[in-house]
């Protein structure tokens, strides 16, 4: 018995002899039943109070279960959970051709993702996440939102810095992808966080899902473009069928350009966002070099429209998946230099367009899980795959291959025929000639994956790549002896790439 029932059974018991001893000594049968009734009554209270405090005393203050971490759950809806990750990576780049042997080329090692934060769950249907990643020694953030969603409700809302709805593979956890890098065209597309909102709509089943957003032109990180924006919106459907899980969506954003996106604005002019620079590039499908083989460099633009289309169908064992994006550029025409457009910081490597470029992006991958596992898939987007076996319970862990197709077309005649806003370098000169024709490129990469999760929360990765590239930047150099235009000349390059992954 605890001491608190002890203590009423003690004060019960003393409360019933002190009034009962002077209905004894009168010896009146009358008030010995009545006192008899009071301590019948007095006994059912402390049975109901021992009852309280048993469950008092058997029910914790929170709940914890553990979910790769440990999540609290309070009352009245209130839960938190620590979340974090590390991606550490290594691997190799090989030099190109002619190309100067590059520090940045070669093998090389860094911390791709240190993050840390916390999530969890309020009342009344609201929700938050916050994430800083610690990567390169400095401070960064990814997820910082608050979301709103209705028990019961079709609708849910996310303000606050989160993905931009570019897409199926985009606004996947890297966690969650099948590569150590997404695709290239999300990487040259500047496919990334916004600060903004969204609102989205499901229906009863969860198989249509329509989301709209609007977005500053900037992340949290980089709060300072005064008035650059994103509209953007993605529809998907994703019945069940064949006995898996298919997904088709579509995705359509409107961006922008801030004003200020390149220094301080002319004062030479009342010309509106006088110094708009665009700039599309990519890494070869790893972070592990800085080095982009494929670059327009920078030219005059005032927006650009993003277009993309998704498919996927996952089956026990094997899915297949693919994207592609369009990006349509609003540039700036040759005679906008007379009111001021030569006038940009940096002005002599910056390109006023022949017309408007347009780019392309795609890739398509299949993957197999050779331990049975099912590629996991939530709410539009990739999710963790459950490992059936993991070692903690003498099995094998999950064993993934992949592989996959790439494809990023930079190439662009609007560029490429363009003028440049400084004269002085608008020569015909060899060098000059060979820069005009190198703006751009195309990258087409065959992608190879092996991937090992002895746990639910812990993953080992292995890519290789062969990327080919025709024309861009490195062209000229790389092969110089070529008699073929700079933009038609082509070499490739061999990455190779691991990584070790821990996440809660």
């Amino acid at each position: 018995m605890t001491a608190a029932k002890k203590w009423f059974a003690t004060t019960a018991l003393v409360t019933a002899a002190c009034v009962a001893f002077p209905a004894y000594a009168q010896d009146s049968t009358s008030e010995v039943e009545s006192l008899r009734a009071e301590v019948a009554a007095l006994k059912t209270q402390l049975a109901a109070i021992s009852a309280k405090v048993d469950a008092v005393e058997k029910k914790p203050l929170a709940e914890v279960k553990w979910k790769g971490g440990p999540e609290t759950s309070g009352q009245g809806g209130w839960t938190f959970k620590p979340r974090g990750r590390i991606h550490y990576d290594a691997g190799y780049v090989s030099v190109p051709g002619d190309y100067a042997v590059n520090r940045n080329l070669g093998f090389n090692s860094r911390v791709r993702r240190v993050r840390l934060g916390a999530e969890g769950s309020m009342p009344g249907g609201f929700g938050y996440k916050v994430e800083a990643d610690f990567a390169g020694g400095n401070v960064a953030f990814g997820d910082v939102l608050l979301s709103y969603n209705p028990t019961n409700a079709p609708i849910s809302v996310r303000i606050g810095n989160f993905e931009s709805l570019n897409g199926m593979e985009q606004i996947t956890s890297s966690n969650s992808a099948s590569f150590t890098e997404r695709a290239a065209f999300n990487d040259a597309f500047l496919n990334s966080r916004r600060l903004g909102g969204a609102v989205a709509w499901r229906d009863s089943d969860n198989v249509l899902r329509a989301e709209v957003g609007l977005f500053a032109g900037h992340s949290i990180d980089n709060s300072f473009d005064n008035d650059g924006w994103i509209g953007a919106g993605r529809l998907t459907y994703a019945p069940k069928a064949f006995g898996g899980q298919l997904h088709f969506g579509a995705t359509i954003q409107q961006r922008e350009f801030a004003s200020n996106n390149n220094g301080t604005a002319s004062a030479s002019t009342n010309a509106p966002s006088t110094n708009q620079l665009a700039r599309y590039r990519a890494r070869p499908n790893t972070q592990l070099t800085d080095v982009r083989f494929v670059d327009t460099g920078s030219f005059a633009a005032k927006s650009d429209r993003i277009l993309g289309v998704e498919l996927a169908a996952i089956f026990p064992g094997f899915y297949f998946a693919g994207e592609g994006q369009w990006t349509k550029v609003n540039a700036y025409r040759a005679g906008d230099i007379a009111t001021g457009l030569n006038s940009f910081s940096g002005g002599n490597s910056a390109v006023t367009p022949n017309g408007d470029p347009s780019f392309f992006g795609m890739y398509a991958e299949a993957g197999y899980f050779l331990t049975g596992e099912t590629r996991g898939y939530k709410d539009g987007a990739w999710a963790r795959t459950k490992v059936l076996n993991p070692i903690d319970k003498k099995g094998l862990g999950a064993f993934q291959i992949a592989a996959r197709y790439d494809y990023l077309d930079l190439d662009s005649d609007a560029l490429k025929n363009g003028v440049t806003n400084n004269f002085a370098t608008g020569s015909n000169s060899l060098a000059a000639v060979n820069a005009r024709l190198g703006r751009g490129g195309t990258q087409t990469s065959y992608l190879l994956a092996l991937n090992w999760y002895p746990i639910d929360y812990i993953r080992f990765m292995l890519n290789y790549g062969r990327v080919n590239v025709e024309g861009g930047p490195l062209a000229a150099t790389v092969d110089p002896l070529s008699t073929q235009a700079v933009d038609k000349r082509d070499y490739s390059v061999d990455v190779l790439a691991a990584r070790m992954q821990l996440e809660f």
